[in-house]
């Protein structure tokens, strides 16, 4: 039975000995990272920033990774009007398990300037966030440019969860997701340009610092969109951690978090197209996930290396709220992936 140990005052996360102090979630990053106290090899340190931008017609990802000896950023856009995904990696010039990642998701900004690429995410105050992009050989030289602002919900709640490996004590995740925030601006794709509004833009942050075993495969469910006047979000997930003390389930409407135990991921193995499903063990949320386009990535060097399959598409379901009120939601796009990472 999973204890959803909440947790609610503001905590070192590693102790002297590079131990975990607490485990659990939270609504706010209430952990406190040190990528110094980790008492291991770098190579299994694992650090990524990564936005995701949601409009009606097309999902984009921007990421920055630190991946033990793979150091990238990373870009995709999935028009699913079009039915055409474009994705591009970029080498981080720098010293092996050195990129400057900032240690809290609240504060800090992280740039990205070398040749034929610019990325810059900055946090700014009150909590809005600023995504710009310069990439002149993105795509063959189709080319990608383009500032968006995400700005928080006046709620500002987000699942962060700290989970170890059942098998491995010493290594760990702290993840911090929020899919509340609204998305303003434009990027510009060769002729294309790809507009996220007021009424047509949305965005999930998804924040991770941790010290990974050798290998690991993890599931991921994010969407977010407006239906029936209210925005909803949503961020489901699981991995091979300990997650006893908490899950990193959660659903969001107009920024409130809603916290979910087990979440059961119901995917064809055959047709990774076909329809997806979502059921909590509560019964509170029944979700189908209607996949559009599919894509998968390998990033590798030595012996280290990542494969994802990223699928795009819309989410339609119920949740059931505390009070008893049913939240149907229609047709929000979301974005679902299975990592396999090697270190």
């Amino acid at each position: 039975m999973i204890d959803q140990r909440e947790i609610s005052s503001e905590q070192s996360l590693l102790n002297e000995r590079g131990g975990l102090i607490q485990t659990g979630w939270a609504r706010s990053p209430l952990w406190i990272y040190n990528r110094s106290a980790i008492r291991g090899v770098f190579t299994r340190i694992v650090e990524v920033d990564r936005y995701i931008l949601f409009s009606d017609m097309a999902v984009l990802v921007f990421e920055i990774a630190n991946r033990g000896r793979m150091i990238y950023a990373s870009v995709q856009i999935s028009n699913m009007v079009q039915g055409a995904t474009f994705y591009d990696a970029y080498r981080i010039n720098a010293p092996i398990g050195m990129v400057d990642l900032p240690p809290s998701c609240g504060s800090g900004t992280v740039k990205i300037r070398q040749k034929n690429c610019t990325i810059d995410f900055s946090v700014m105050t009150g909590g809005s966030r600023l995504i710009k992009v310069d990439l002149p050989t993105f795509y063959g030289g189709t080319g990608l440019r383009g500032v968006v602002v995400l700005t928080p919900s006046s709620v500002n709640e987000c699942i962060a969860t700290v989970h170890p490996w059942r098998r491995d004590r010493r290594a760990f995740r702290y993840n911090l997701r929020n899919p509340a925030f609204k998305a303003e601006g434009v990027m510009q794709f060769g002729t294309d340009e790809l507009v996220f509004s007021k009424d047509n833009g949305w965005a999930a942050l998804d924040w991770s610092r941790g010290y990974y075993p050798h290998g690991e495969v993890h599931y991921l469910a994010v969407a977010s969109g407006v239906s029936g006047g209210r925005q909803i979000g949503c961020c489901i997930g699981y991995g091979m951690e300990d997650n006893s003390s908490g899950t990193e389930n959660a659903f969001f409407i107009d920024g409130t978090l809603y916290k979910l135990g087990q979440v059961t991921f119901r995917i064809s193995p055959r047709d990774w197209l076909a329809p997806w499903y979502f059921s909590s063990d509560d019964k509170r949320l029944s979700m189908e996930f209607q996949p559009v386009l599919e894509y998968r990535i390998k990033h590798s060097l030595l012996f280290q290396s990542i494969k994802e399959r990223r699928v795009f598409g819309y989410m339609s379901g119920t949740f059931i709220e505390e009070s008893g009120i049913t939240c149907s939601f229609h047709n929000l796009p979301g974005y679902t992936e299975r990592q396999k990472m090697k270190l």
